[in-house]
């Protein structure tokens, strides 16, 4: 149903009803029903019912008050056609303040720019169409106005954040920086390096609180206590996952020696922290299960949002990692942070009352937030490992049996000429001729030694990336 206005004005000149009657026409084709004197008042009506009519009639939505000095005169004076739909209007706005029936347009101003507004009007909030720069703007928020349809609406009440309800709540910096971060990158993105560099740091500090102190030498024992320590860290490694899938997914540069940074200074973790002469090897593998899973989370969260250049500097960086005794500072790559841990096996599978292939890769598994799929997570295992296999680095797959389709997106896609220049970097080459090659060299390496990558009485091997990929379909398709 259209909407139904009145408008009054005042007949100050031929010139501002000449404006009036436009206006009227050009709300008529905007969908918009017009009442209006020049059409609606004939011979022989009473005026002065007419305007009480308009005025008072529940089929008007809207009457439209057009302000110049005229009328301003008129209305303060109470005198004339003007004086008399004062004297109807007034009581009605007085009588009800939320009243939104009526809207003051303003048409003139004086010479200190200030509008014509009459006393019973005083403080309403009008539109302006005395600026002709501005009317299409301000037209179109008489249109909005009409229709009910503001530029901007409140939005829906939403829930309260859980984090003030949790029994223990959590104190972890990094939760303060990451809930204003994706706001920080829109609207700040020159701060990006900086909020990165403040992320990484306060994450260091808070892994800190995570260090054990054994309270028994028992296998059992021992793998229990790094199963509840690796459970308590969840919600700081989440808002790890968190923070690099806001970036991740943004359009903004950023410093990927940052990052790059953080992780050759997190070996430091698998040896004390304190100044102790001996320790276990087994009593930083915690730490180990950290390192590998963050690394796993990057480029999980980077193959989610399609961010390909993120994941090839993760991939093909060089580490010069550290120690506790600045040794071995050769370059490496991402490899060095596969941490495989045997020692939470004997407490995992008495837990859970049956064999895993790895309980390290079955607690990866179980471990995967809402936010993400176990799908992406496991293709982030097998990229891993078909990058370490072009590079001759080491990396097994460990999560592999959770997902045996074959049918990978990156790599089924790779058929799509657009796909395969977007992920190239990836596998080291610039053309499909040169993947074609690398992967009848890594053919040609399997012939005849039986070469099968698999967990021992694993009925499911890792596939092949010659087998994953048709060297023949490779970029043939758009």
């Amino acid at each position: 149903m259209n909407q139904k206005i009145f408008i009054s004005y005042s007949w100050t000149t031929p010139e501002h009803e000449e404006w009036v009657l436009s206006l009227a026409k050009r709300l008529i084709s905007d969908g918009i029903d017009v009442v209006l004197d020049k059409w609606d008042l004939k011979e022989g009506h009473d005026l002065y019912d007419f305007m009480e009519s308009m005025v008072k009639s529940p089929e008007i939505d809207k009457v439209l008050i057009i302000l110049d000095k005229k009328y301003t005169e008129r209305a303060d004076s109470r005198k004339g056609g003007v004086g008399t739909e004062t004297q109807i209007i007034s009581p009605k706005i007085y009588k009800d303040v939320s009243q939104e029936k009526f809207v003051p347009i303003i048409r003139e101003r004086n010479e200190e720019g200030e509008a014509f507004i009459p006393t019973y009007l005083d403080g309403r909030v009008y539109i302006d169409l005395s600026n002709d720069e501005q009317f299409e703007e301000n037209y179109e928020s008489l249109l909005r106005n009409i229709y009910g349809r503001p530029s901007f609406s409140k939005p829906k009440i939403g829930k309260a954040p859980s984090y003030l309800f949790e029994d223990s709540p959590l104190n972890f910096k990094t939760t303060h920086i990451l809930r204003g971060f994706e706001k920080q990158l829109l609207n700040k993105p020159d701060r990006a390096n900086s909020l990165i560099r403040d992320f990484l740091e306060d994450f260091k500090e808070n892994l800190k609180d995570f260090s054990i102190t054994f309270e028994s030498r028992d296998q059992i024992e021992v793998g229990k206590q790094i199963c509840e320590n690796i459970n308590q860290y969840t919600p700081l490694r989440d808002d790890f996952i968190q923070f690099f899938d806001i970036l991740t997914n943004s359009n903004v540069d950023f410093d990927i020696d940052i990052i790059i940074q953080f992780f050759e200074e997190l070996p430091l973790f698998f040896s004390p922290l304190d100044n102790r002469s001996s320790w276990g090897t087994f009593e930083f593998d915690n730490f180990k299960f950290i390192v590998h899973e963050l690394l796993l989370y990057l480029i999980a969260v980077g193959l989610k949002n399609n961010n390909y250049q993120f994941i090839e500097e993760i991939l093909y960086s060089s580490y010069f990692t550290k120690d506790k005794y600045n040794g071995n500072n050769e370059a490496k790559r991402f490899d060095v942070f596969y941490g495989h841990t045997d020692i939470i096996k004997p407490y995992y599978n008495q837990t859970h009352s049956q064999n895993f292939f790895s309980a390290m890769a079955d607690f990866i598994i179980k471990r995967i937030p809402d936010f993400l799929t176990k799908r992406i997570l496991v293709q982030a295992d097998l990229l891993c490992y078909h990058v370490s296999e072009l590079n001759n680095l080491r990396w097994f797959p460990m999560t592999y049996v959770y997902d045996t389709s074959g049918r990978y997106e990156l790599f089924y896609r790779l058929e799509s000429k657009r796909h395969f220049e977007k992920v190239k970097i990836l596998f080291g080459v610039d053309t499909v001729e040169q993947l074609k090659d690398r992967l009848n060299e890594l053919e040609e390496k399997d012939k005849g030694n039986n070469h099968r990558v698999a967990y021992s009485g694993s009925f499911d091997s890792v596939i092949p990336l010659y087998r994953l990929i048709d060297k023949e379909k490779l970029g043939t398709k758009r």
